[in-house]
């Protein structure tokens, strides 16, 4: 028997499922796994099963020696994204095989795009020149302090509202924002 046969040659692991579940989450923990080879490309043209779509931005890197796709569309329009967009990229999405998207809006969103991107584990985030603004569940605004450069936060439709987490300058808060995306939809 060899690999080549198809036939696993390693010894089989006698721990439980739970045990062996346990296990590989441990690993993920203590691993200290780092990103490898953050790419980002502008007007990237990325394949589909069904043609070339050329996305705004794309991010790829490797994460446990497998690679990654992220897909950015960026709306500066001057009214709230609709679903209608969110739906777009989902499409994209599955057609080029991509692991995550992030629709990002200067003008903020319609609710029915946060509840199809939340629905659909696609992100939200709002950049805006000069300052962020953070959008609550009651419908009010409250301004952030003129940073003097772009500012990006995350807004997310969770089940008790929304939610704003500030991205810009907080490098291990956009790690853990990437990797719980990704997680959330892939569960």
């Amino acid at each position: 028997m060899s690999r080549d046969d198809g036939v696993d040659v390693w010894q089989a692991f006698e721990p439980s499922p739970a045990e062996y579940e346990r296990a590989v989450a441990d690993l993920m923990r203590d691993g200290g796994h780092e990103i490898l080879d953050w790419r980002v490309e502008h007007l990237d043209p990325v394949e589909g099963v069904d043609g070339t779509y050329v996305i705004d931005v794309t991010v790829r890197f490797r994460l446990l020696g497998a690679d990654f796709l992220m897909l950015f569309e960026c709306k500066r329009h001057a009214t709230p994204v609709k679903r209608e967009h969110v739906q777009v990229l989902n499409d994209k999405l599955r057609a080029t095989g991509a692991h995550k998207g992030v629709v990002v809006a200067a003008s903020g969103f319609q609710r029915g795009a946060l509840e199809y991107a939340r629905v659909h584990g696609i992100a939200c985030v709002r950049l805006v020149d000069d300052s962020w603004t953070y959008e609550t569940r009651h419908g009010g605004r409250a301004a952030g302090p003129d940073a003097g450069q772009y500012t990006a936060y995350t807004g997310q439709l969770t089940h008790s509202g929304h939610v704003n987490v500030m991205l810009s300058g907080q490098r291990d808060r956009i790690l853990r924002f990437l990797l719980e995306i990704e997680q959330s939809s892939t569960v």
